[in-house]
């Protein structure tokens, strides 16, 4: 279950990083993170902080709920 959820959660912050055409280098500069990180996030492998969320949904313009678009209740 913790796994679909990495999975889902970094897929939907891609999507949406995609729709605004942002390179993962780009959006790892926009937010001060590392392009390693932003692609372990991506790929499910780790999970981002409250921090990473907030700088993400600011950069993308969109609310920190639309990362848990299709992720179900615990």
């Amino acid at each position: 279950m913790k796994d679909e959820i990495k999975y889902k959660l970094g897929r939907n912050i891609k999507i949406e990083r995609i729709r605004k055409d942002i390179t993962q280098e780009q959006f790892a500069e926009l937010i001060d993170m590392s392009v390693s990180y932003v692609s372990k996030i991506e790929q499910g492998l780790t999970s981002p902080t409250a921090l990473a969320l907030f700088k993400m949904s600011c950069v993308l313009n969109v609310p920190m709920e639309e990362f848990f678009k299709g992720i179900s209740k615990l």
